[in-house]
């Protein structure tokens, strides 16, 4: 059964492909994410506080998300008459994996050693391309010491684990079972 924020995230995304502002409120939210992120738990405390009329989360949606589009505005509405600003980022991760899948797109985290320049992850993306048989990967570069060498490709749920610590880990367990 799906839970709540995807509920809210796919009756979101339905009005949105509705009224052709999908690709608009995908990045809206990624905005209001960004600058929610360190105000979870001031949000937390708006959607426990029983004091708090509809009409003052009203009139706080709209000071604090003033500018949006109507669907999302109205999302916003909704979420703090229900008590449920604080699922913003969940839905947004909903929302995302939403268009992300009727767009036959992902996000391609790429763990390296070292930051790859755009060619290199070029390549690698039209790689996983071909493998995974999106029509597009949306490409981010992570530095992780740990790996050694080599990389990590993580798509969804999806990790394909090419460092020289993955190996390791493997002949290590080989080792082990041989005992």
């Amino acid at each position: 059964m799906a839970n709540i924020s995807q509920k809210y995230a796919q009756a979101l995304y339905d009005v949105a492909e509705e009224q052709n502002l999908t690709n608009d409120i995908l990045n809206e939210l990624d905005q209001i994410t960004i600058s929610v992120k360190d105000q979870i738990s001031d949000l937390r405390s708006i959607d426990s506080n029983p004091k708090l009329a509809k009409d003052e989360r009203q009139q706080f949606v709209e000071k604090v998300f003033k500018g949006v589009s109507k669907p999302l505005l109205n999302t916003l509405f909704l979420l703090a008459n229900n008590n449920k600003l604080s699922l913003i980022p969940e839905i947004y991760e909903d929302y995302r994996n939403i268009y992300n899948q009727v767009h036959s797109q992902d996000l391609m985290k790429v763990e390296s050693v070292y930051p790859l320049s755009n060619e290199e992850l070029d390549e690698i993306g039209k790689a996983f391309i071909k493998r995974t048989g999106l029509k597009k990967l949306i490409l981010e570069n992570q530095v992780n010491d740990a790996l050694i060498g080599g990389i990590r490709v993580s798509i969804g749920t999806k990790v394909y684990d090419g460092s020289i610590q993955n190996d390791l880990n493997q002949l290590s367990k080989s080792f082990q079972q041989m005992k």
